[in-house]
This record gives C-alpha cells, structure tokens and sequence, in this order.
C-alpha cells in the first residue's frame, strides 16, 4: 500500500544508537559457536493476503492487527504497514526452483533446485503450473536476501521470496540497483546491492484469477557515512548466505499463501 507522506517520513529519520551493556560486547555470539545453516531458520519477509492465517482471527496463526496488505517477518511475527514500513538493505539474490508436492497429497516441500534445466522437464497445467511427471510442480522463486532496518538503527536478517506476477517486480528490483552508477575520481562504478536502502510497501494487484496485494519497492537512497555498521553487517551477511532451506512457498499472484 503507498503512502506519499510515509515515503517522506522515511527519508528524513535519523539511525540511533541503544546504550548496551558492556559485558554484551565482550561475550557477543558466546553460546552461537556450534550452530550451523542447517541449525537456523532465516526469518522470511511476506505480504499478508485475505485469506492469510495471520489476518483470521479464528486461525491459531492470527496476529493481532494484522491485515490483508501487511507485510509479515515470519520468525518474529513483526508487522510493517504504510506507517510503518518496511527498509532494507539488499544483501544478495538466488534464483531457486522449488518443487512442490500436490495439495491433495498433503502438499509440501519436496526438493530444492537450483539449475533451471529442471524446467525442461515439466509441462503446464490449466492453472499455468511447471508440473513434473511425478505430479509435483515447479515454483520459480526469486529470493533476495535482505537487512531489515529497525527505527533505532538496529537490523534483521531476512529473505523475501518472490513467483508468478512478482516475478517482474523482483527483475525489476534486480534491474535498479545494477544500474546505480557513482563517481570517484575519474572511475565509474556500479556500487554494491547494500548501499542503498529500499522502501517496502503493498498495493492492490488483480488479474483474471482473482486480486491480491503484491510487492511495491522504492529506492530511498544510499545510507549515510553514520550507517556504515549497517553496510559492514549487510558484506557480512552477504558472504554466509550459502545454502538456504526454504519450507514456505514464495510471494506470488494469490489471494492465499499458495503460490498459484
């Protein structure tokens, strides 16, 4: 959802730092040494549909305040909206094939891909689905993993998985932030992804099948001289991406959290 006034607010606030104890600082990660990808779950940055749990209040899974348009993190369970929306820095992007098990099997995870030659092997079905032999289908997932930038300055890690109709958005993303140009001396360069923070909002999409609300992403800028903590922690982020398990399917052209 867009909001003029609150792309404004964003440009003009200002990072500040919390007072932590010291003791903080000398046992950071203490506790953290034995934990590995497979030990994580990277929390995942998702726009909230009608038919989310997370907006019905008779689901388990409802959060309070929640609404269709929203964007969701869904480890923390923290809600962004237009007046309070979401900033990130992108950190880096993997393009996954991921395929699924049919609903009326249980649905489910069934395997990750990451060469797109798996798509040779599937043919479409009268709901535009990559299906396999198997009865499984393809989802084509564009994941771009991201900080998250909090109003005090601090940060979380996350992804945000885009398919279908989002797919655009996310080569669109792609496609802004490889043609920022800067100048240093004579040299041209093209800076990297975390550089510049980006404004997450909602709007209201429809097509034949149905309407929900996608992804509208605005460049806010580059970070200021005072965020370079941020930038050092979005290089770290970047190189520890690796391998990634994805158990939840990606943001799409759907009024509910399938992907089709």
């Amino acid at each position: 959802m867009s909001n003029e006034k609150s792309e404004t607010a964003i440009s003009e606030k200002k990072n500040t730092s919390v007072a932590v104890p010291s003791a903080f600082l000398d046992d950071a990660n203490s506790g953290l040494e034995t934990l590995t990808a497979d030990d994580i779950t990277i929390p995942r940055l998702k726009v909230l549909q009608a038919m989310s749990p997370e907006v019905m209040k008779s689901d388990s899974k409802y959060i309070e305040g929640a609404s269709a348009g929203d964007i969701i993190n869904t480890v923390t369970s923290k809600l962004y909206t237009d007046d309070e929306p979401l900033v990130v820095l992108p950190v880096a992007y993997k393009r996954l094939f991921l395929e699924w098990g049919p609903r009326e099997s249980g649905g489910g995870l069934v395997a990750q891909h990451e060469d797109a030659s798996i798509l040779s092997k599937t043919s479409k079905d009268n709901m535009g689905r990559d299906m396999l032999e198997n009865g499984n289908y393809i989802q084509t997932s564009a994941t771009h993993f991201v900080l998250s930038i909090h109003k005090d300055g601090s940060y979380d890690t996350a992804m945000i998985a885009m398919a279908g109709t989002q797919l655009k958005k996310s080569r669109t993303w792609n496609s802004v932030m490889a043609s920022i140009k800067m100048k240093s001396g004579d040299k041209v360069f093209t800076p990297a992804s975390f550089s510049h923070k980006y404004i997450m909002k909602t709007k209201a999409e429809s097509n034949d099948r149905g309407t929900w609300f996608g992804w509208n992403i605005t460049l806010d800028g580059p970070i200021a001289e005072s965020e370079m903590s941020l930038y050092q922690a979005a290089k770290g982020f970047a190189s520890t991406v690796g391998d990634v398990n994805i158990s939840q399917p990606a943001d799409s052209d759907a009024s509910t959290e399938a992907p089709f």
